[in-house]
């Protein structure tokens, strides 16, 4: 082989390999390209999950699986108590409704609904403390009767809560 032979040899394997790697590299870049897009849609799904569990976090203590009556009565005195409210007492009704989720599926869940009846006595700022600190109260409550009488320089009242808890259904 000649000198000339030679130096044609060498450029065109430097070419070849040049070809190669050029080829390599692109690949290599489209790769990259696509394993971050995946990256980015992965990170994306991920907030969005993250989201998700925390709306249904917040969605659950605003209407619980169990309505846990006991502990809504406990913030109930507790509230009297802060309020400055002299006499409170209060007393779950019997009966509880339940009530179509979503109407017009084949499986619904049902929301319970409880009744509590309080009765107090006190000074018009305790009512209106007691009732601020009702409705500040993290889960869905719903005041349907408020009846304040005078009697004897304090008020005498009877308020009507509501409580929903909506029950998990897993027998799917």
């Amino acid at each position: 082989m000649t000198r000339q032979s030679k130096l044609i040899a060498l450029v065109v394997y430097l070419l070849v390999l040049a070809v190669i790697l050029v080829g390599y590299r692109s690949n290599r870049a489209a790769k990259v390209k696509r394993l971050r897009a995946e990256i980015s849609r992965l990170t994306s799904e991920q907030n969005k999950s993250r989201f998700d569990e925390n709306e249904i976090a917040r969605l659950t203590r605003l209407i619980p699986t169990e309505s846990d009556v006991p502990a809504f009565m406990e913030s109930l005195y507790r509230f009297a108590h802060e309020s400055g409210l002299k006499q409170h007492e209060a007393v779950t009704v019997t009966s509880s409704e339940t009530a179509s989720a979503r109407p017009g599926k084949a499986v619904t869940g049902s929301i319970t609904k409880q009744r509590i009846k309080v009765t107090a006595a006190g000074s018009f700022r305790s009512f209106a403390e007691y009732l601020r600190r009702i409705q500040n109260i993290e889960r869905f409550n719903h005041i349907t009767d408020f009846k304040l009488t005078p009697i004897n320089g304090q008020l005498q009242g009877t308020i009507t809560v509501e409580l929903y808890s909506l029950p998990v259904n897993n027998g799917k």
